[in-house]
């Protein structure tokens, strides 16, 4: 039975694993220190809530932003399997030029389901971090002055991941998520000088276990409930494997090193969420905090800062007892802000951004199309810097219990 019911949904998955663990899911020249621009583990319902959902229970959306709310969804849903992709303009500016670029693909991949009343489980495929650079600047070198050096990097981490979820208690839930981390970043520094250029490429391969936890407790008040929502994750430590070359214009190549260990440490993180719940809409904020001054990325003369995120963010759910199909379409917003963790020139500057949703219901409100829009800014103009800002259109498909239906008999 196991196999007929729960297996489709995850061979899929894997199916698209290749696809998937080649995107780079976000272009940024900010993303050429330490493995690249992090991102947060989250499904079509957090993205359009500005990555909101630590304390969140909802019984017909996949919350990935804490483990413990996978046992939320209920009755008669048994199954759900989400894919989700976007298109994503970015445009990068100075006080004396500017450029953009567009890119797209896939987001997400995950498939929801239970295994017991009291235990359910998420299988998904995610990004981690991605690499996506290529810039152009002037430096001197030794008695040359104004060499022209080359900076571009590719690549990205994925994770591909189980999470469990266990109702301990009527109102308490405890989640784990276990993933397994891997890929590869290039990156490529060149220097243009009178006798031709020299080119170094760094490799670096990743191939990591981690673990995270959340905890939900729901309280009843009156028609509505009030959720509390805490997560944990200890950061995780690997081992990347560096693979150098140094060549020649012509092709020659000066220097080789492959598989030189090289240690990265990722920061530790804690989050509290709070959500208030009727029976059409949902209003919910957190704040999560990451310790970046732990993080260890070798080679990286920059100067890290814990952080402090806030996020917020609203859902409408529409009227499920409405008789036109527009009464049924769901409404979601939402925005969060937090400072950079990187300090560069001395310069602590913000990332912010807000989205918009829409979720429109098919197959007899089994299912759903969401369409999201969100904008952000990264950056700064002082000191040199680069200003970035983003917008990002998401397609996020949502089916739920495909693989769950039973025949019925006349």
């Amino acid at each position: 039975m196991i196999s007929k019911i729960y297996l489709p949904g995850i061979a899929l998955m894997f199916l698209i694993l290749p696809t998937l663990s080649a995107q780079e899911i976000y272009s940024s020249p900010y993303s050429i220190y330490g493995i690249g621009f992090t991102h947060a583990r989250s499904s079509s319902f957090n993205r359009s809530l500005g990555g909101t959902g630590i304390g969140i229970q909802d019984p017909f959306h996949l919350n990935l932003r804490n483990p413990a709310s996978y046992g939320s969804i209920t009755s008669p849903i048994s199954h759900i399997y989400e894919m989700g992709t976007y298109v994503e303009n970015n445009r990068y500016r100075t006080h004396d030029l500017s450029e953009s670029n567009t890119s797209g693909g896939l987001s997400n991949l995950s498939y929801w389901f239970k295994f017991k009343p009291w235990w359910s489980a998420v299988a998904g495929l995610s990004p981690y971090s991605s690499v996506s650079y290529d810039i152009t600047a002037q430096r001197d070198l030794g008695a040359i002055s104004s060499a022209a050096y080359h900076y571009e990097g590719n690549g990205n981490v994925s994770e591909v991941f189980l999470g469990n979820a266990f109702r301990l208690l009527p109102d308490l839930s405890f989640g784990v998520n276990l993933a397994y981390r891997f890929g590869s970043v290039s990156q490529f520094e060149s220097v243009d000088l009178s006798g031709g250029s020299l080119t170094l490429e760094n490799k670096t391969v990743v191939r990591k276990l981690s673990l995270d936890i959340g905890l939900q407790y729901r309280i009843a008040i009156g028609k509505r409930a009030l959720v509390i929502g805490a997560i944990a994750d200890p950061g995780m430590s690997f081992t990347g494997k560096q693979i150098s070359d140094l060549y020649d214009n012509l092709g020659d190549t000066l220097y080789h090193s492959n598989g030189e260990e090289i240690h990265y440490r990722m920061p530790p993180s804690a989050g509290l969420g709070l959500g208030l719940q009727a029976k059409r809409s949902v209003i919910a904020a957190d704040l999560k905090y990451t310790r970046w001054t732990d993080a260890i990325f070798p080679g990286d003369e920059t100067t890290f800062r814990d952080t402090w995120k806030f996020s917020a963010g609203y859902a409408y759910h529409g009227n499920p007892d409405g008789t036109s199909y527009w009464s049924v379409i769901g409404l979601r917003s939402g925005f969060y802000f937090q400072h950079y963790q990187l300090a560069l020139k001395n310069d602590n500057f913000p990332l912010w951004g807000y989205s918009i949703g829409l979720s429109f219901p098919v197959f007899d409100n089994k299912s759903s199309i969401n369409l999201t829009y969100a904008a952000d800014q990264l950056g700064t103009l002082n000191s040199g810097l680069i200003l970035q800002r983003s917008q990002r259109f998401m397609l996020d498909i949502v089916i739920r219990d495909i693989w769950g239906m039973k025949r019925r008999v006349d």
